[in-house]
């Protein structure tokens, strides 16, 4: 999902698809357990309910083809770079539209599976969207929602400076409203939505300095998002210039010691519409 708070400017825009995109391949692991995990044919319409640049509406389109991938969004800017990515790549099949996930323009029954990932942590009640997401799922058809948690994460060396910013922000966005604590809620949240034979899969992924360059990209995916945020972050007294140059710091130690070793996880549930 898109951060629906970016601004207006190209360069936030730039950052935030970039950002989008990189995630897409750093996590790549991760979403192709999602999708397997789904029962997915051709010919069949799926809804990608909070697609960002759409990497995994791509994905998706290419197995489900000659079907429809229904893609939505509440940020129209970033929806407008999803529709240039996939004419660049020659896709067809993706319909692209602003939408909100807790109030889904669609008849009921409309689509054989629905998928949502890392958009239930943003949103205020996510029993809500996780009922409209049923809604909108044929009878028998599956719900696959992915979402994060962020005590999933194993590091070593310790890097004490970015836990401690990281933890802060974490509370912050907890304050906010944003609960970057979901995953553990997901059985929760598609029970009550009403949601049968409901499976709850972890999915890890760990890199070491067998493969540097995984360990540089996995283990960035954090340091991304601190990167966009960390003037915001100032801004509210989060993190001071001071804490956050120390952290960079500790980052590029971390990433050069010869035992480095960064594991992260995300949690997926999937249900079926009875």
């Amino acid at each position: 999902m898109s951060d629906e708070r970016i601004s207006n400017t190209d360069r936030d825009l730039d950052d935030e698809v970039t950002r989008l995109e990189f995630q897409a391949v750093a996590l790549r692991r991760i979403i192709e357990n999602e999708i397997n995990s789904l029962s997915l044919e051709q010919g069949m319409n799926i809804l990608d309910a909070g697609c960002g640049t759409g990497a995994v509406s791509r994905t998706l389109a290419r197995i489900v083809s000659p079907g429809t991938v229904t893609a939505i969004d509440i940020n129209e800017l970033v929806i407008d770079r999803a529709e240039k990515f996939a004419v660049e790549e020659g896709i067809d099949n993706i319909r692209f539209e602003l939408g909100d996930v807790t109030n889904l323009g669609f008849a009921n029954d409309s689509f054989d599976t629905s998928y949502c990932r890392i958009v239930l942590m943003a949103v205020p009640n996510p029993v809500e969207a996780a009922s409209e997401l049923k809604r909108v799922t044929r009878r028998g058809g599956q719900v696959l929602i992915s979402d994060i948690d962020d005590d999933f994460m194993l590091i070593y060396p310790p890097i004490p400076t970015i836990m401690e910013v990281w933890r802060k922000s974490v509370k912050v966005a907890m304050d906010e409203g944003r609960d970057r604590r979901i995953g553990r809620k997901l059985f929760s949240i598609l029970s009550q939505a009403g949601l049968k034979s409901i499976k709850i899969v972890p999915t890890v992924l760990h890199a070491t300095q067998e493969s540097p360059e995984e360990l540089r990209m996995l283990s960035s995916v954090p340091l991304r998002l601190m990167e966009r945020a960390k003037e915001q972050w100032m801004e509210k007294g989060i993190v001071t210039l001071a804490e956050y140059e120390a952290a960079m710091t500790e980052y590029n130690e971390f990433i050069d010691h010869p035992g480095a070793f960064f594991m992260m996880g995300t949690l997926f549930a999937i249900g079926t519409v009875p």
